[in-house]
């Protein structure tokens, strides 16, 4: 028989898929522990569980999560309680250099027994995991992007804002799938997909219609022809070990930029399809919106 806190993370983990945040749409639920994980490209591991209260004796319990980032990244434990705090999540963060632990008790008393009945308090406490997650994940991120600017700065390098900007190119696509292209036709699946030896998917996805599993790479700093053969592996490796009857297997690279090597290097493969993207910046004149905002009011 399947225990409260067990019926709790559930409907974490059905929330979570509902949120629509690809970064958490990897949860999943593990009853014998009793917990539920999600993943993200900067943590080793991102854990939910219950655990009694550290600020009391009785038997209230908290909802804490716990990451461990990946090695290298760092953790500023007082900004990050500082973003917490401005977007007034509430709970408590405790970090060091290597974990952060976000707590948020519900218990009243010396009740140990999660109100599932109360779908107010079940609502506010799914939103306080994903709201508190999302902030953490951003948080890892600014932290990735200000070491990868320390260490380019120290090295005397000039500062390249593509190379920077394409660091988080993985992340864009995942948070903004439903704008791209493919959106209607394709469906996400999952991010650094494993492929035994042959190393990590960038992003797996599966036509809508045809059931094909689609093989999404990035194009970083491999040569051209070296992206095509990794995607070609990568199809493969997919085509024997997850294909099956409902469809094949198709490749998407995403690149800055369409060379002529690139185009021959893809010429050949009609089940590989290329696309490139572009980074821009927008600016929005605020003074005069307000401006325009102001008259409309005061007509």
């Amino acid at each position: 028989m399947a225990s409260w806190q067990e019926h709790f993370l559930e409907k974490l983990v059905v929330t979570a898929h509902a949120a629509g945040d690809g970064r958490l749409a990897t949860a999943a639920l593990h009853r014998r522990k009793k917990m539920a994980s999600f993943q993200h490209a900067q943590a080793r591991s991102i854990e939910c569980s219950f655990a009694p209260s550290r600020n009391s004796g009785s038997q209230a319990q908290v909802l804490l999560i716990e990451c461990q980032p990946k090695r290298g990244t760092e953790i500023d434990g007082p900004a990050l309680k500082r973003e917490l705090h401005d977007a007034a999540c509430g709970g408590d963060v405790l970090a060091n250099h290597d974990a952060v632990w976000l707590q948020c008790q519900w218990g009243h008393g010396t009740d140990s027994v999660f109100p599932l009945q109360d779908a107010r308090r079940v609502k506010e406490l799914c939103a306080w995991a994903i709201r508190s997650l999302s902030l953490l994940f951003e948080h890892l991120e600014l932290r990735r992007h200000l070491v990868t600017l320390r260490v380019q700065s120290a090295s005397s390098k000039p500062l390249d804002l593509r190379i920077t900007l394409e660091q988080y190119l993985e992340d864009l696509l995942v948070e903004q799938w439903h704008t791209l292209p493919w959106a209607s036709e394709l469906e996400y699946l999952d991010r650094q997909v494993e492929c035994g030896t042959l190393g990590r998917i960038d992003i797996l996805a599966r036509d809508r219609s045809c059931r094909d599993y689609v093989v999404i790479e990035l194009k970083r700093n491999q040569a051209d022809d070296e992206v095509v053969g990794q995607v070609s592996r990568y199809m493969g490796w997919i085509k024997q070990h997850r294909a099956d009857h409902e469809g094949g297997v198709r490749g998407i690279i995403v690149a800055h930029e369409a060379t002529e090597r690139l185009r021959s290097a893809v010429l050949p493969h009609p089940t590989i399809s290329l696309y490139t993207y572009q980074f821009s910046v927008t600016l929005a004149p605020v003074v005069a919106t307000l401006q325009k905002e102001l008259s409309k009011d005061s007509c």
